[in-house]
């Protein structure tokens, strides 16, 4: 299958910065849609659809809350349990490449998981062929949003095949 979608996931302990990743991002409180919504990063838009609360927080599940038409990039909050490997299948198996922020230790954390968890679900995202950073959620959130913000912003750039000179500010 061919992967051409993308799916930006922080991962993290519930109150571990999941949500502050997003309000960061976005400049702004932000909530889960109904729509896409525009993400404006060096003065190009970016259509993307947010889940700001993980599913497993919410306890539903991905099909309730995505459109039905696959957005072609999803930003989403994923709670880490030994049940999330079930929403990372729901989009492996639609053909999205995966990109994962783990929050470790996260805001509230007491102290650091093991960096390979008992429960293995980083094993398996880097078996599926994720992506996968480390963050310390306890740090500024700044420095991490940015690298998602340049990661989605070469994602956008090349995959539409546009060539844009950005300027430093």
């Amino acid at each position: 299958m061919e992967k051409n979608k993308l799916l930006i996931a922080v991962l993290g302990n519930e109150g571990s910065g999941k949500t502050t990743t997003w309000e960061t991002l976005f400049g702004r409180k932000v909530h889960t849609g109904k729509n896409l919504r525009n993400l404006v990063i060096q003065g190009i838009k970016i259509p993307v659809f947010l889940i700001n609360e993980s599913p497993l927080e919410r306890k539903t599940k991905l099909e309730y809350i995505l459109p039905d038409d696959d957005p072609e990039i999803v930003i989403s909050s994923f709670l880490y349990h030994k049940d999330v490997v079930e929403n990372f299948e729901y989009f492996i198996n639609r053909g999205y490449n995966i990109y994962v922020q783990w929050l470790n230790p996260g805001y509230n954390d007491k102290n650091h998981k093991a960096l390979f968890y008992n429960d293995g679900i980083i094993n398996y995202l880097l078996r599926c062929g994720a992506i996968v950073s480390a963050k310390n959620a306890k740090n500024n959130p700044v420095s991490r949003v940015n690298e998602i913000k340049n990661y989605l912003l070469s994602y956008f750039l090349t995959k539409n095949n546009l060539n844009v000179s950005i300027k430093s500010q």
